[in-house]
């Protein structure tokens, strides 16, 4: 008898954690003795990228409905310029809160699962509705949560069956700010699907794109939010345009700082050096013919952009945020490991690897036989060995 699973997840737009949510999907849809739904909160046709990556064997529901998302973003949109929209934008806001919950409650009821996998934690709240045994996973450090709402959230978890830490860092920081929880937590790394990434990153992309990748770049890719610190890597980019690098710096991403980044660019007339190309649904092409794969984010889970960049072949230059850099790069032995905050390291180590190639050459043997670990198939299989 096949076990009936259902995944949850809050959305399927272009992020680091829905492209991991479609890895699991299409390596356990491969499995005879599985059926799989799955449950996503927003329903946003514009902006559910992988809603057409979903296998053709897995049912789909949406939590809210098109309509909703609509309306929500026609009030979002004037409520900056008028209070009452702003009132009433709060107010359809408590009121998709109020219709979800129902939503939640009632699919529960009326569905059973052998197992509910709650990819994003989204079901934490809900968590009483819910009578099947749930998993979940956690994605960022913990060094990363708001203060005020760290206590309900630990209180939440303890209410899962398991809950899986996407790095060994984080599972040892999980253990010592929350023995109580030990027992609960088991590591195992996001899969990626090596072959397919390979594949897509010898793809070709339009004239425009294909132009654009003619030039020598380095390349960061990842949501244009702040704690991503893609403000200091233009600082950093800044300073080697002083000290004479030609390379151009590709932003793949999209995001609340968008327009703020775009500024700084202007007033520091990197223009023309600095590009923001926003989203890209197969960024390995990037990936592979940049110099280098730059993060200055202050804090991860498990960067899944390190391993993808390393599947491509291209070295890393990191800062050593919690959690997940030092354990994928081995502590610098495949790539670069600075100091979180320390931009003029980061700015001398671009400058001096990017002059390395045999330093580089090291770094790609290495890579090959790191990323096998990640592979789809043996974290997959990780995975059922739980279910």
């Amino acid at each position: 008898m096949k076990k009936k699973i259902l995944f949850y997840n809050g959305q399927l737009y272009m992020g680091g954690i829905e492209r991991v949510f479609i890895s699991y999907l299409k390596e356990l849809s491969k499995d005879e003795n599985l059926e799989i739904e799955i449950l996503i909160k927003e329903n946003d046709p514009e902006k559910n990228v992988f809603y057409s990556e979903i296998p053709k064997n897995i049912k789909c529901t949406f939590v809210r409905t098109r309509e909703y998302m609509e309306r929500r973003e026609k009030l979002s949109l004037k409520k900056k310029d008028n209070f009452l929209y702003k009132i009433l934008y709060q107010c359809y806001l408590q009121y998709g809160r109020i219709k979800m919950r129902r939503f939640i409650k009632d699919y529960f009821l009326n569905n059973r699962y052998d197992c509910i996998l709650d990819f994003d934690t989204g079901l934490r709240k809900d968590i009483n509705f819910i009578k099947d045994p749930i998993i979940t996973w956690c994605h960022i450090s913990f060094s990363l949560l708001k203060r005020k709402n760290k206590k309900n959230f630990i209180e939440q978890l303890g209410h899962y069956k398991k809950i899986i830490l996407i790095c060994d860092e984080m599972k040892k920081e999980f253990e010592d700010l929350y023995p109580h929880l030990k027992e609960k937590g088991i590591r195992i790394y996001n899969p990626m699907n090596i072959e397919e990434i390979r594949d897509k990153m010898n793809k070709r992309l339009t004239d425009e794109e294909e132009e654009l990748m003619k030039e020598s770049y380095f390349v960061g890719v990842s949501r244009l939010v702040k704690t991503k610190g893609r403000e200091d890597l233009i600082d950093i980019y800044f300073n080697l345009k002083k000290r004479g690098v030609k390379e151009k710096l590709y932003l793949l991403g999209d995001g609340p700082d968008y327009d703020y980044l775009k500024n700084k660019i202007e007033k520091l007339n990197l223009e023309k050096d600095v590009l923001l190309l926003g989203q890209k649904t197969n960024p390995y092409p990037w990936m592979k013919n940049a110099k280098l794969f730059l993060h200055t984010s202050y804090g991860e889970g498990l960067p899944t952009v390190f391993i993808e960049s390393m599947i491509c072949g291209t070295a890393v230059i990191t800062y050593d945020c919690p959690t997940g850099p030092e354990e994928i790069l081995k502590n610098g032995e495949l790539g670069i490991l600075i100091k979180t905050g320390d931009k003029k390291s980061f700015e001398d180590a671009i400058y001096e690897l990017n002059k390395n190639e045999e330093q580089m050459g090291r770094f790609k043997e290495k890579m090959e036989e790191r990323v096998k670990e990640f592979s789809s198939h043996y974290v997959g299989r990780q995975l059922k060995e739980l279910l």
